[in-house]
């Protein structure tokens, strides 16, 4: 499995006091997948890891620092890999905001299964079958069910 976790599942997640507790429960499922599923991967692109910093609480930071070096399952990319055509897709021909679209050309680039974000309305409409956006606890569900 591969997934994609957006800026906000990483900053909710990390936050124990936060509202949101699905994707606290996320980030705890994630743990043991890496632990325990061999084709588990989580993907990170750089323009995710940067918005996380940008946005995430000082006192969380080196939780986030942690988790994303924890594994060798949780790959790093570069957006420079992304082909502008992807790019494209999602940007003029979608009709997304140009960090959704950047998000979306990442996900169908590297082939993820799922892409976990509270913001899955912005994914929602796109009729594509290249991945699957669910929030937190549609995730959650999937996992349930599967």
């Amino acid at each position: 499995m591969r997934i994609i976790l957006d800026t906000n599942e990483y900053i909710f997640g990390l936050d124990r006091e936060a509202e949101e507790i699905a994707p606290g429960r996320v980030l705890d499922v994630i743990r043991i997948l890496i632990e325990e599923s061999e084709d588990f991967r989580l993907l990170l692109p750089e323009i995710i890891r940067k918005e996380v910093q940008r946005n995430i609480p000082g006192n969380l930071e080196g939780d986030f620092y942690r988790l994303i070096y924890s594994s060798e399952k949780i790959e790093h990319y570069a957006m420079s890999d992304v082909p502008g055509k992807l790019f494209e897709k999602y940007w003029d021909k979608k009709g997304l905001k140009e960090g959704d679209a950047l998000i979306a050309a990442f996900a169908e680039f590297v082939k993820t299964d799922y892409l976990v974000s509270e913001n899955r309305h912005i994914y929602r409409d796109l009729d594509i079958r290249e991945f699957i956006a669910v929030n937190a606890q549609g995730f959650l569900e999937v996992l349930k069910e599967g």
